[in-house]
């Protein structure tokens, strides 16, 4: 059952899962959450926080291989 929900989860996209990293981190910030519903939580959380870092990871190479086919046409700064 937890490879469905990865997969669920990897079809979400980066502002909805960022968005329940947010309510998730609501609910463990408050003082009404029980211990099994926090781990419950913190496990999700985590999941979610690999999804995005993932879908950021990939924009980013996606962005590189545009600059980088664009380099020969187009002048374009780096700005560090």
């Amino acid at each position: 059952m937890k490879k469905t929900k990865d997969k669920v989860s990897q079809q979400k996209s980066f502002e909805e899962s960022f968005s329940r990293l947010e309510k998730i981190l609501e609910t463990l910030e408050g003082e009404d959450c029980p211990l099994e519903e926090t781990i419950k939580l913190y496990e999700e959380g985590l999941g979610l926080t690999k999804v995005c870092y993932d879908k950021l990871n990939n924009a980013e190479l996606r962005i590189k291989e545009i600059n980088k086919s664009l380099k020969g046409d187009v002048e374009i700064k780096d700005y560090k």
